[in-house]
């Protein structure tokens, strides 16, 4: 059964709820993901900004785009998304290690920006994002050697689900998804999510109170 955006009924939008603003950086399997919510229903305040071929990914290349998007500066009077005080900006990442650990001062300072700023925060998964999706499926983190590398998490998920992870039909499991990711994450001292653990469910928990009602309307009929 697959779950399009046919089983919710549109309505005309309501600003008067919190919007969230997600900066992926992945190009394709994230903002598909994230784009499930935003197409539930109209009123569902979910902008999920898409990576363009050029765009700097790195963390603080997506911090640089979330800026652009979001703050109102002289030299940016007129930003892509009108940002008020309750809205909240998300930056979703991979741990992702590269060979000389140049990425890793950069997630640490992209947690300090944020930092600095209401209601900015940052949804790290190591080693990736389909340590995620992986919590849709299955409860338990499994047991295997290379679980530190994005390649193994990517057959994981397409192994453990009939025809792989569908983003236009699994994301209605995101309450499984938030209850397992939380209840199997650890932190380092760095306050960095360990080898298969995600911060995402931290972000679900800000999308939930959006859609859980259509959610969970639509559960009852699977």
């Amino acid at each position: 059964m697959i779950l399009t955006n046919r089983k919710f009924v549109r309505e005309a939008p309501n600003r008067v709820a919190k919007s969230i603003y997600i900066f992926c950086e992945g190009a394709k399997r994230e903002y598909q993901y994230f784009m499930y919510f935003k197409e539930m229903d109209s009123r569902i305040n979910v902008e999920v900004h898409k990576i363009n071929n050029g765009d700097d990914n790195s963390p603080l290349g997506l911090l640089n785009i979330a800026k652009e998007s979001i703050l109102v500066s002289e030299t940016n009077p007129n930003p892509k998304y009108s940002f008020v005080e309750k809205d909240e900006v998300w930056i979703v990442l991979d741990t992702d290690k590269d060979k000389d650990e140049s990425r890793k001062p950069q997630i640490s300072a992209l947690y300090d920006e944020c930092a600095k700023n209401t209601n900015w925060f940052v949804a790290q998964s190591n080693p990736c994002f389909e340590v995620w999706l992986y919590n849709h499926i299955q409860a338990d983190n499994p047991e295997f050697e290379k679980n530190e590398y994005c390649s193994a998490w990517k057959d994981l998920v397409n192994e453990s689900v009939k025809g792989g992870f569908d983003s236009r039909r699994h994301p209605i499991y995101i309450q499984k998804a938030t209850k397992n990711s939380e209840a199997n994450y650890v932190e380092d001292k760095e306050n960095n999510p360990i080898v298969g653990c995600t911060q995402v469910f931290r972000l679900s928990k800000s999308i939930l109170p959006l859609v859980e009602e259509k959610i969970n309307n639509v559960l009852k009929v699977i």
